[in-house]
């Protein structure tokens, strides 16, 4: 049957806003901490109870205060430098904690590599905090400075770096408008991360570090008080509007391996659409100082012949080992983890050669070399979805309600203990009940 393209369906429906649709470009600061202080002061926002949320358009902004010790040396901020010094997110509706998500920077950086290409963090250093050197706060960006921040080594005064973030959390990821209207009410709370998590210090820490004149904007859709009642109305038998998103679990364990042995490193993520998982050793693997090395860096721990592989369910992914024998496929997997398969066309990452491949040379290096040539980013991952499209409610694999093991055969021995951190993206369904005002996920 013939059919018209859609070039010339010139009787194709339109869709129309009411007449008082407005929109609201919203700024929300903190409602009980100005100025956060490193090492665990916590920054709560608690958003409107009204209108509709534009997930897309949140964005934490504010400024890094920052006044290196006496020493003399430069301090260096690894990962995203706005979204470095955060290490929870959780998102509470009505009082109940729907989301948690500690070690937020590891996170933030992970994707940062892995999503933006070098030439977008070039383009959004400004918003991004990143680029400057230990003499100049401000300068032009290459290929080889995109990556952190080398903040200024002079002990004159306090220097000051804004910054500009979006911020990603289980509603900032709905593909849908959040009813704030119908919902109890909305807290953003933030946490501080240590020092010694997201700065590299030659000798002493910073005399001043401190983030200031924080604020959360976003923007808010009124479609008018008649609205309301006609999306009420779209709840299901049990009162539920239902709302497509999905996140992030992170999960840590202290390991230690011996060269050529196998572990399997069992993780408590239990979920049930997983979309995607990525493992990242700890940067102790390789030396004992590694209290000075930030926790954004990710060694090829398995070393230059070891193997990854991951299990959801009893069920290999991939059904064959990762080898570090050929870093191009295991460097194929991550990217195939986040987007479609095989598209190469639209794929974005950060990660040069020298961050993939020569990681173990990097941990040796000064504080200026780490930053400007990239930091160890050797992260390992897979695609575990049954159909990789955003156009299903559920397109990842079931854990069945039994843990994630990740098993490694590094070629290598460890130094010491460190840290490996899983990983998973998964599908969540954010449930509104209309008539109690309260909200459910299911993972």
């Amino acid at each position: 049957m013939a059919a018209l393209p859609k070039e010339v369906m010139y009787n194709k429906p339109m869709a129309s806003l009411p007449a008082d649709t407005q929109c609201l470009n919203v700024i929300v600061r903190p409602s009980n901490n100005q100025t956060a202080n490193a090492g665990g002061d916590i920054i709560q926002f608690d958003l409107p109870s009204h209108s509709f949320l534009v997930p897309s358009s949140m964005t934490l902004r504010g400024v890094i205060n920052h006044k290196p010790s006496a020493d003399g040396k430069a301090d260096a901020i690894f990962g995203v430098p706005g979204a470095s010094w955060i290490q929870r997110l959780e998102t509470i509706v009505g009082g109940n904690l729907i989301e948690s998500i500690n070690g937020y920077n590891k996170l933030y950086n992970m994707i940062g590599m892995t999503k933006l290409s070098v030439d977008e963090k070039i383009s959004l250093a400004t918003e991004l905090c990143i680029g400057g050197s230990d003499t100049a706060k401000e300068t032009a960006i290459s290929t080889n400075d995109a990556m952190g921040r080398l903040l200024l080594k002079s002990n004159a005064a306090t220097n000051a770096y804004p910054f500009a973030i979006p911020l990603g959390c289980l509603l900032a990821s709905c593909g849908e408008l959040v009813p704030l209207g119908l919902m109890g009410g909305v807290r953003i709370q933030l946490t501080t991360a240590a020092i010694s998590s997201f700065i590299e210090v030659e000798t002493a820490t910073p005399a001043v570090f401190n983030v200031t004149n924080m604020e959360l904007n976003f923007d808010l859709v009124s479609f008018g008080a008649a609205m309301d009642g006609v999306v009420a109305s779209m709840a299901d038998s049990e009162g539920n509007l239902v709302l497509k998103s999905q996140g992030w679990n992170l999960n840590d364990i202290a390991t230690t391996t011996a060269a050529n042995s196998a572990q399997d490193l069992i993780f408590n993520t239990r979920l049930s659409s997983i979309k995607s998982l990525v493992y990242q050793g700890g940067p102790g693997f390789y030396t004992n100082d590694a209290s000075k090395i930030p926790d954004m860096c990710a060694p090829q721990i398995q070393g230059p012949t070891g193997t990854t592989q991951f299990f959801v369910a009893s069920t290999p992914y991939p059904p064959t080992p990762l080898r570090e024998a050929n870093t191009a496929a295991v460097k194929s997997e991550l990217r195939q983890a986040f987007g479609e398969l095989h598209d190469v066309y639209s794929t974005k990452a950060s990660i040069q050669p020298t961050a993939w491949n020569g990681p173990t040379t990097l941990l040796g290096a000064t504080i200026a070399n780490i930053v400007a040539t990239d930091p160890p980013s050797h992260f390992v991952g897979v695609n575990t979805e049954k159909l990789s499209t955003n156009a299903v409610m559920l397109s990842g694999v079931s854990s069945q309600l039994s843990p994630i093991n990740v098993r490694l055969i590094p070629s290598v021995a460890s130094n010491a203990s460190f840290t490996s951190t899983l990983y998973a993206c998964y599908d969540a369904i954010v449930a509104i009940n209309v008539p109690t005002r309260t909200i459910a996920v299911r993972v």
